[in-house]
């Protein structure tokens, strides 16, 4: 078995497309060999911590992001990348003559040699089309959704994807197989905590983006009464995303009176300790296919409040607090007790890492390894 990985997702900044297909990469590696695995556009075996350490080339990564922003404004850029990297692909699946090819980020290219299985992570691209740039819509909907009914596999990481998947495309339910995400083992409680911040601080991780429901959140923490606003600060870390004119005149208010501090990308390396530094963290997002960040969060032993929509439900399970996007008095409130109750967040704590042993990126690569092989028994 020869199992081929598309590299490309992985860029600054991270996100958990990118994340997904690092630890899965890394995890298959280590079920089946290093041998087995290959790599295109971006060769990750000879992965290590200080690949999710940008502190070292991060000025460079930012400009390529920036460059990367100014070049997705030309017209039919898109297209023509895609159109020369599958040429390239072509080539090296020729040379490497691969058993099966596995796509973890929704596009896969021509692969006429063998199997192919695609990850679909979520579909707000389809539910929710204006929470995307404009070409990312266009893009999927050509390249993605018409390839689909030609894959031998589909993955989807949460039962509310698969859902998802059944309403709004013609997806034969034998093809479709669910993997949940996992959770890397430095996420855990600790005395090392992330320099430059507040002793105590309510944290948010995620992309500044529409889907995210920042506004909301901002509004209820505004709630909040004076003295818990004094003792705690909102520390909202992630990189900027797309369509957040609104959302950044928001901000900068919050910003004046010191109650908000955006800290911008966090580099991986420094995620386990930004989270033990959290009293409590913070998901308020309309839409999620995993939420990677809220078991990220119950690993670290931080309690957790979270939407209660979409497949949030399916990850929190009973060891947090959900709430739905849309009630800010709810949001409230229920920061509002947690903050307040010493024994209420030590009890949340000690369920969420109970709850976080559940997902580990060993388990995630045995079931996908379960998919390559009913896939590739059914070709032979």
């Amino acid at each position: 078995m020869k199992i081929l990985l598309n590299g490309l997702p992985v860029v600054y900044p991270i996100s958990g497309v990118g994340t997904y297909t690092l630890q899965l990469g890394r995890s298959l590696e280590a079920l089946l060999g290093p041998e087995k695995i290959f790599w295109f556009g971006k060769d990750l075996s000879h992965y290590s911590e200080t690949f999710y350490d940008t502190t070292r080339s991060g000025f460079i990564d930012r400009i390529r992001y920036k460059l990367k922003n100014e070049l997705r404004k030309i017209p039919g850029l898109k297209k023509v990348v895609h159109i020369g990297r599958n040429n390239q692909f072509r080539s090296f699946t020729l040379r490497i003559k691969p058993s099966l090819y596995h796509e973890t980020n929704y596009v896969p290219f021509c692969f006429e040699n063998g199997p192919t299985v695609v990850t679909i992570c979520d579909l707000s691209f389809i539910r929710h089309p204006e929470w995307h740039p404009l070409d990312r819509v266009k893009y999927f909907e050509k390249y993605c959704l018409k390839r689909l009914s030609q894959v031998e596999a589909v993955i989807t990481i949460s039962e509310f994807t698969k859902k998802e998947m059944l309403t709004l495309l013609n997806v034969d339910q034998a093809k479709i197989y669910i993997t949940p995400l996992g959770v890397d083992g430095s996420f855990s409680p600790g005395e090392k905590k992330l320099t430059g911040l507040p002793d105590k601080y309510i944290l948010y991780l995620g992309n500044l983006e529409p889907r995210k429901n920042l506004p909301m959140l901002l509004s209820a923490f505004r709630r909040l009464p004076g003295n818990l606003q004094d003792r705690y600060s909102l520390v909202m870390a992630g990189a900027k995303g797309w369509c957040t004119n609104e959302l950044g005149e928001m901000l900068r208010s919050f910003q004046k009176d010191g109650k908000l501090i955006l800290t911008g990308y966090v580099p991986q390396t420094q995620l386990p300790k930004l989270y033990r530094g959290a009293s409590l963290f913070v998901y308020p997002s309309l839409y999620e296919g995993f939420g990677l960040p809220v078991i990220e969060a119950m690993a670290s032993g931080v309690p957790v409040v979270a939407s209660n929509t979409t497949s949030l439900p399916e990850v929190v399970g009973d060891a947090g607090i959900l709430v739905s996007p849309h009630d800010v008095e709810g949001w409230n409130n229920a920061m509002n007790r947690i903050l307040n109750d010493e024994e209420m967040r030590s009890e949340m704590s000690q369920k969420g890492l109970a709850r976080a042993t559940l997902f580990s990126w060993e388990k995630c690569a045995q079931e996908t390894v379960a998919v390559y092989k009913k896939v590739l028994g059914s070709r032979r």
